[in-house]
């Protein structure tokens, strides 16, 4: 009995042998069980390989101390396969089992071998469970921190039925990011992955932003915002994907991943080895960062986000534009800045009316020996999100209060982004030629935004059983005022946040027709 087995483990030990080279050339999936009904995608687990120096371990302490490390493999509940996890189980049982009972055997150490590589076969085997939205999954190895990275392993999913590989880094890192959304209870990372990676089908880059969009009811303004700024030409526009967030385990919720927008060499394509640079517009009471400059005559605050060299440059590129601007004089703004730029960015702030355009998140780029207006990022305290109660005169200008305004209270009303440069870029009347002509073209896009079976519609088809989730499974409650700057109105439903953005979209849209002609 005990030749047919060592002749049975044996040839254990070639197949899984040749199962691990195999694995090493192609990653191959496990058939799901029928009680999953979820599709799945090959994944390596989130434990590290443990390599075996030979076909036979050394010795009988070596065998063990890798068998049970192996085994220590943890699965969180409700992310993987259940059948391939069984899978590995009992592989690893199998293992331990041999390892406790049948020391005696001539080719102990080579059984053990066999055993350890069928373990590593059963682990490679099991797969991320997918959805019907993209998921990320992330597993921290403690805390995450909001002032430093920390290591994770993170995956990137496509959703059922998806054409996209898997993008799996055990050698990411991760931290909170954003300024008042760090401190709200869902939130908001930031991923560095080892190397560029293509996730979810977006340009190559290794920094991602996960959006917890969690200020905003409806989870889709930042969306619907970076997508309008491509629509309308706005400088190194990002693109985004929707997904749900796994973290150790546990759904998160929906998000939003996208490229940060202070990565300037990917989408913003800036050369700091040639003096460019992208910068962030900042009210002067912001917090102290390392590198800022503040123009001469509007005194505006820039911080240095993406440069290499001497910020007096910086200083020097701002104060010219910022002088030709002020002169009105369209040969010496064209000298200084792209006007089609800020043409194109006037228009996205103006319609969608971004509550924080001069407080921050609003970026220039330096390149090719002018200012470039963008990327756009931080939108989710725009249309109409904005609270009616926050004691603040910005609130009130905002939503048309009395005295400020029309004195309407709706939002949807006024002109608002004609502030800082742009106050003075639309006096100029080629500019707002320009504008009137950029917001005519726009026209179909916007409308298309808020009508039946459009944009909105079509992400709500799309992603509404993952919003839903987003206020069941992951427990968030619509009802709800994460920010004091948010809107206060007492959501009841998803539906009900969704019909009253597109209703703002659609006033606003009357309002600017009118006040463009």
């Amino acid at each position: 009995m005990r030749k047919i087995r060592n002749i049975f483990l044996k040839t254990v030990a070639f197949a899984a042998a040749a199962f691990m080279l195999a694995a090493a050339v192609s990653c191959s999936g496990a058939e799901s069980g029928a009680a999953e009904q979820e599709m799945s995608e090959t994944e390596t687990p989130d434990a590290e390989y443990t390599p075996a120096p030979s076909p036979a371990f050394g010795s009988a302490e070596e065998a063990e101390e890798m068998i049970y490390a192996l085994r220590r493999t943890n699965f969180e509940t409700g992310v993987y396969d259940r059948k391939a996890v069984l899978a590995f189980e009992d592989a690893c049982v199998d293992a331990v089992q041999y390892l406790r009972h049948n020391k005696e055997d001539e080719d102990y150490l080579q059984n053990c071998y066999a055993l350890y590589a069928a373990m590593i076969s059963a682990r490679d085997a099991v797969e991320y469970r997918k959805g019907d939205v993209p998921r990320v999954y992330i597993t921290t190895y403690g805390g995450v921190a909001e002032d430093r990275y920390s290591k994770c392993t993170v995956s990137f999913v496509d959703k059922v039925n998806g054409t996209l590989d898997p993008v799996k880094d055990t050698a990411a890192q991760i931290k909170i990011r954003g300024n008042s959304t760090a401190g709200a209870d869902k939130k908001p990372y930031n991923i560095k992955l080892s190397s560029d990676q293509n996730v979810f089908g977006m340009e190559s880059g290794s920094k991602w932003a996960l959006l917890a969009n969690h200020f905003d009811k409806t989870l889709i303004r930042n969306k619907l915002s970076l997508d309008f700024a491509a629509a309308a030409g706005v400088t190194a526009a990002l693109d985004s994907r929707f997904a749900e967030v796994y973290l150790n385990g546990k759904l998160l919720g929906s998000y939003l991943v996208c490229e940060p927008v202070t990565d300037g060499k990917h989408r913003a394509d800036i050369d700091v080895s040639a003096g460019e640079f992208m910068v962030e517009r900042v009210k002067a009471w912001a917090s102290p960062a390392e590198n800022s400059v503040t123009t001469s005559r509007l005194k505006l605050r820039f911080d240095i986000e993406y440069y290499g060299g001497d910020p007096v440059a910086v200083e020097d590129v701002l104060n010219k534009a910022e002088r030709a601007i002020i002169s009105g004089d369209e040969s010496r703004i064209r000298e200084y800045i792209d006007v089609d730029s800020f043409v194109s960015m006037y228009i996205v702030h103006e319609y969608l009316k971004d509550c924080d355009m001069t407080y921050g998140s609003s970026y220039l780029c330096y390149k090719n020996g002018v200012l470039w207006c963008g990327p756009l990022w931080d939108m989710d305290l725009s249309a109409g999100n904005v609270s009616v109660y926050h004691d603040e005169d910005k609130y009130r200008i905002y939503n048309n209060l009395p005295p400020f305004g029309d004195g309407s209270g709706d939002s949807a009303s006024g002109i608002w982004a004609r502030q800082d440069w742009f106050a003075y870029l639309c006096e100029c009347p080629f500019f707002m030629e320009l504008a009137k002509e950029k917001y005519a073209s726009l026209t179909p896009y916007i409308e298309s935004l808020y009508a039946e079976n459009g944009y909105i519609d079509s992400l709500a088809a799309e992603y509404g059983a993952s919003f839903g989730r987003n206020y069941t499974d992951a427990g968030w409650d619509i009802r709800a005022h994460a920010s004091p700057y948010e809107s206060q109105t007492d959501y009841r439903t998803y539906e009900q946040a969704l019909a009253e953005l597109k209703s703002w979209l659609e006033r606003r849209h009357e309002y600017l027709k009118k006040a463009f002609e």
